[in-house]
This record gives C-alpha cells, sequence and structure tokens, in this order.
C-alpha cells in the first residue's frame, strides 16, 4: 500500500524531459533532495497522509487533481534545480529512502502520542487533525 503513493509520484515523475546531470552521482542526487526541505518535507507529507489513510478506513485522501498538482510541484521543483526525470524517478524508487521516509514518519506519529500501527490511534489522530483544521487535518476527510 505505502508503495501506491511513490507509484503515484514515480508516474508524475514520468511526465518530465530528460536532462541528465553526468557530473552528478545518484547518490549526490539523493542527498541533495533529501537535504531540501521544500521537497522532502512535501514527500513526508505526503507520506503521512498516505500513512493515515491507509491505517485508517474512514479517512480519506485529498482528491486526485489535488494529489496530482501536489506532486507536480515537487517534481518540477526537483526539475528546476537541474535533475532529470530518471534521477528524481531513482531517487523517488530508491528502497533505503522509501524506509528513511517511513521510519521518520512513524517517528513523528509516536512523539504525537500515536501508535503508527493501532488503527484506533491513528483514526483518533486524524480526526483531531481534521476537527482542528490543522495543515494536515485539511487535506483528510472523514467517510
Amino acid at each position: 500500500m505505502k508503495q501506491q503513493l511513490l507509484g503515484m509520484a514515480t508516474a508524475l515523475l514520468v511526465t518530465g524531459s530528460a536532462v541528465a546531470s553526468a557530473a552528478t552521482t545518484q547518490t549526490e542526487v539523493n542527498e541533495t533532495l533529501r537535504n531540501t526541505p521544500e521537497i522532502y518535507n512535501g514527500l513526508f507529507t505526503a507520506a503521512l497522509i498516505k500513512h493515515v489513510v491507509d491505517t485508517c478506513p474512514n479517512v480519506s485522501p485529498p482528491g486526485r487533481l489535488a494529489r496530482v498538482n501536489y506532486f507536480l510541484t515537487l517534481y518540477n521543483r526537483a526539475r528546476n534545480m537541474g535533475y532529470s526525470r530518471s534521477q528524481i524517478e531513482a531517487f523517488v524508487e530508491d528502497k533505503q529512502e522509501q524506509a528513511r521516509l517511513e521510519g521518520i514518519v512513524k517517528a513523528h506519529l509516536q512523539r504525537e502520542g500515536v501508535e503508527p500501527e493501532d488503527e484506533a490511534s491513528v483514526c483518533a489522530y486524524a480526526s483531531a487533525q481534521i476537527a482542528e483544521r490543522s495543515a494536515l487535518g485539511r487535506q483528510l476527510r472523514e467517510r
């Protein structure tokens, strides 16, 4: 299920044109994108929403158009940094990056007093975020 989020991001990344930066290794690309707050925070938010939606059956994600626009904005930011479609795609598909981001999401939830694998705990968190109209809550919908 968590692969669906990354799959969607990858599908969106495929829409760009390739302008490869031969002098930059994929490790350097990954490090730069990981350390670019606008991009990595965006991926974190998307991963957090995905985790909440996958764990709590009574919560829906933002609509499809909103998701497409969101990922396209992140993609364009990375493209504007000079990275090619294939470099961005490799970053998004990197299993270590996916595991790292999943760990960050779970640690965030734990800091918020939420047990990441407990449906009731995640659903209560989601409902509270929706009620507060927090940045996260504004992107979620209760079914």
